[in-house]
C-alpha cells in the first residue's frame, strides 16, 4: 500500500471562529503526499480530497521551505510543556487546600504544645514552692509542740 492511497488520520481541528485548523503533523503528512503526487491531476485530486485551496498549499510549501514548520513545532512544544490542563489545575487546587489544612493543624498543634509547656512549668513551680515552704519532712509523731502547731496551720487543720 503506497502513501498516496492511505488517508491522513490526523484530526483536523476548529478555531474559535469555526474555521478549520490544521495541525503541523497534518501539514507535514499532506506535503509528503504532495511531493509524491507526480501523475497528471494527482495534486488536484489531493487538494479536493481534503478540501484545500491552492493558496493554502502554496503557503504550507513556502513555510516548509523557510523553516517555519520547525519553528512553529518548537513553539508549540514549549507552549504545551508550560500549559496546565484542567486535571493539573484541579490537582494543584486540591494540594493547595491540603497544605492550608495541614498548616492550620500544625499551628494548632504548636499552640497546644506551647500551652502544655507553660502548664508544666506552672505546676512544677507550684510543686517546688510548696515543698520548699514546708521545710524538712518530719513525721508529726516526732515533731516538737511548736513544729506540730506550724504543721497544723500549714495544712489548715487548726
Amino acid at each position: 500500500m503506497d502513501l498516496l492511497s492511505t488517508p491522513i488520520d490526523i484530526p483536523i481541528g476548529r478555531s474559535a471562529k469555526g474555521r478549520r485548523s490544521f495541525p503541523i503533523a497534518f501539514r507535514i503528512a499532506f506535503l509528503q503526499r504532495w511531493d509524491l503526487a507526480v501523475q497528471r491531476g494527482a495534486k488536484t485530486q489531493l487538494m479536493r480530497e481534503y478540501n484545500l485551496t491552492r493558496a493554502t498549499v502554496r503557503e504550507w510549501l513556502e513555510a516548509r521551505e523557510s523553516g517555519a514548520f520547525s519553528d512553529s513545532m518548537v513553539a508549540a512544544a514549549a507552549k504545551t510543556r508550560d500549559r496546565m490542563d484542567s486535571q493539573d489545575r484541579a490537582e494543584l487546587a486540591r494540594l493547595r487546600a491540603k497544605v492550608a489544612r495541614l498548616e492550620k493543624k500544625n499551628d494548632q498543634s504548636e499552640a497546644a504544645l506551647e500551652i502544655m509547656g507553660k502548664a508544666f512549668e506552672l505546676l512544677d513551680g507550684i510543686t517546688k514552692s510548696s515543698t520548699q515552704d514546708e521545710g524538712p519532712q518530719i513525721p508529726p509523731a516526732l515533731m516538737s509542740a511548736e513544729q506540730y502547731q506550724a504543721w497544723l496551720k500549714r495544712h489548715h487543720l487548726s
